[in-house]
C-alpha cells in the first residue's frame, strides 16, 4: 500500500510538475527573447536599460505570485475539506484582487514612468531608452499582473494543459511579434514593450473566460464578500512568495547600482546577461516546489500526514537534482550564450567569465531554501517561510553585498549570492525541524457540516 501511495503521489506531482515548469519556462522566454533581440538589434545600451527597468517590472509579478499562491493554496486546502462554496469566494476575492493591482499598476507606470527611471540611476541615452519602454509598455501591465495567479487557478481546477497551451501561443506571438517589431520594422524598445504586452495579453483572456464559462470547482460566485477573512488568508499566505519575488525589485537596484560603481557600463551590460543566464534555472525551481504546494496543502486538508511527508520529500529531491543539472549546464553553455547575447562585447563576456562558477555554486543551497519556504506556505505557516525569503532575497543579501564588495571589491558581486545561499541554508534546515516538521500535523479544524 505505501508502494502505491507513493506511486500515486510521484504520479500527481509529475502532473502538476510539467505543465508548471513549462508554464515558468515560456513566462521566461518573454525576457529571453527581448533581451536577445534589443541586445542584437537595439544594442548594448538598450539591454542595461532594460536591466535597470527589471526591479520595476517585478513588481506586478510579485503580486501576482501572491495571490496565485496564496489563493490557490487556500483554495486548495478548502476543496480538499470538502468546503466548495467558500473555495469558490476565495477564488473570487483573488480575482478582484488581481484587478485592483494591475489598475493601480497600470495607472501608476504611465504617471510617473520618468520617476521610476530616475530612481534607477539611468541617465542621458539610458534615461531615454528606459522611458521609451515603460511609456509603451504601461497599458499592458494588467495582463502580466494577472497571468501567472491564472494560470496557478487553472490547475487546481484540472486544466493544467489548457493553461499551459494558452501560454505557449502567448510565447510564440512573442517570439513572432519582437521578432517583426524590433528586427524588421525596427521600432527598438517601443516594438519590445508593444511585442510583451501583446504577447502577456493574448494568454489571459482564454484562461480568464475557461473560469467563467467551463470551470466546475474554481470559477467565481456572486455574493463572495460577505467575509473577507479569504482574500486577508491568502495575502497572508502568500507574502513569502511576495516577498520573495518582489526581492529582485530591491536586490537588483542595489546591485546595478554595485556594479555601475565598480564595473561601470560593461559590467552592467555583463550582469544582465548573468540575469537572463541564471533565470531559467530560478524559475524552473520555484515551480517544481510550486507543483508540491498543492499536494501538501489538499493532503494537510484531507488530514493525511503521511502524504504530507511524502510530497514534500518529493519536491524537494526533484528541486535538488534539477539544481544540479542547471549547475553543469550553466558552466558549460557559458560561453555560446554570451555570445548569442553579445557578439560584439568581449569585455563583457570576459567578466561573464568570472561571474557564472559563483551563480553556479548558489543553485543547490538555493533549491533547498526555495523547497522548504514553499513546503512552509502550503502548511499555512506562513512567519516561518517569510523568514527564510527575509533572508535570502533581503537581509542577508544586501548585508553580503555591502560586506563582500567593500572586502574584496567587484568580485564581491559575483560572490554575494552563494554566500547568502549557504547561510541561509542552516537558517532554513532549524526552521524546518523546529516548525515544519510538527506543523503539517496541526490539522485545520474540520468544520461542522451546515
Amino acid at each position: 500500500m505505501v508502494s502505491h501511495n507513493n506511486t500515486s503521489l510521484v504520479r500527481r506531482f509529475s502532473n502538476y510538475a510539467v505543465p508548471t515548469v513549462l508554464a515558468a519556462w515560456v513566462y521566461c522566454m518573454h525576457s529571453v527573447i527581448s533581451g536577445i533581440f534589443i541586445g542584437r538589434h537595439v544594442g548594448a545600451d538598450a539591454l542595461a536599460a532594460l536591466n535597470l527597468l527589471v526591479p520595476l517590472l517585478y513588481l506586478p509579478y510579485a503580486f501576482s505570485v501572491m495571490i496565485g499562491v496564496g489563493g490557490s493554496t487556500l483554495v486548495s486546502r478548502l476543496l480538499g475539506e470538502r468546503r466548495e462554496r467558500d473555495a469558490a469566494e476565495a477564488f473570487t476575492q483573488a480575482l478582484w484582487l488581481l484587478v485592483l493591482c494591475g489598475v493601480a499598476f497600470t495607472l501608476a507606470i504611465h504617471f510617473y514612468a520618468d520617476t521610476f527611471v530616475h530612481w534607477t540611476g539611468a541617465r542621458g541615452e539610458l534615461a531615454l531608452l528606459a522611458k521609451t519602454f515603460l511609456h509603451a509598455y504601461a497599458p499592458f501591465v494588467l495582463f502580466p499582473t494577472a497571468c501567472y495567479a491564472l494560470e496557478l487557478f487553472l490547475r487546481i481546477e484540472g486544466a493544467a494543459k489548457f493553461g499551459l497551451a494558452c501560454l505557449i501561443a502567448g510565447g510564440i506571438a512573442d517570439v513572432a511579434l519582437t521578432w517583426w517589431m524590433v528586427s524588421h520594422m525596427q521600432w527598438g524598445m517601443r516594438g519590445a514593450a508593444i511585442a510583451s504586452g501583446i504577447s502577456q495579453a493574448l494568454p489571459c483572456m482564454p484562461m480568464l473566460a475557461y473560469h467563467f464559462v467551463k470551470a466546475q470547482r474554481v470559477r467565481p460566485v456572486a455574493r463572495a464578500f460577505a467575509r473577507l477573512d479569504h482574500a486577508w488568508r491568502m495575502a497572508y499566505n502568500g507574502v513569502s512568495e511576495f516577498l520573495g519575488e518582489i526581492a529582485p525589485s530591491v536586490t537588483l537596484f542595489a546591485f546595478n547600482h554595485a556594479v555601475l560603481r565598480w564595473l561601470g557600463d560593461t559590467g552592467l551590460v555583463a550582469f544582465a546577461v548573468v540575469e537572463y543566464m541564471t533565470m531559467i534555472a530560478s524559475v524552473t525551481m520555484v515551480a517544481l516546489v510550486q507543483s508540491m504546494q498543492p499536494i501538501v496543502s489538499f493532503e494537510r486538508g484531507a488530514r493525511n500526514e503521511h502524504a504530507v511527508t511524502r510530497a514534500f520529500s518529493i519536491g524537494m529531491t526533484v528541486t535538488a537534482g534539477f539544481a544540479l543539472a542547471a549547475a553543469l549546464a550553466i558552466l558549460t553553455l557559458a560561453q555560446p550564450l554570451g555570445t548569442l547575447f553579445l557578439p560584439d562585447s568581449p569585455a563583457a563576456q570576459a567578466l561573464l567569465r568570472d561571474a557564472l562558477p559563483w551563480c553556479a555554486l548558489a543553485f543547490l543551497p538555493a533549491a533547498v531554501n526555495v523547497a522548504i519556504s514553499g513546503y512552509l506556505t502550503a502548511i499555512e505557516a506562513p512567519l516561518a517561510s517569510m523568514i527564510v525569503a527575509l533572508l535570502r532575497s533581503w537581509l542577508l543579501l544586501l548585508m553580503m553585498l555591502w560586506l563582500l564588495t567593500e572586502w574584496l571589491g567587484p568580485r564581491g558581486i559575483w560572490m554575494t549570492v552563494a554566500v547568502t545561499e549557504v547561510a541561509t541554508l542552516v537558517a532554513s534546515i532549524v526552521l524546518y525541524r523546529t516548525r515544519g516538521r510538527r506543523a503539517h500535523l496541526s490539522f485545520p479544524a474540520t468544520p461542522n457540516a451546515t
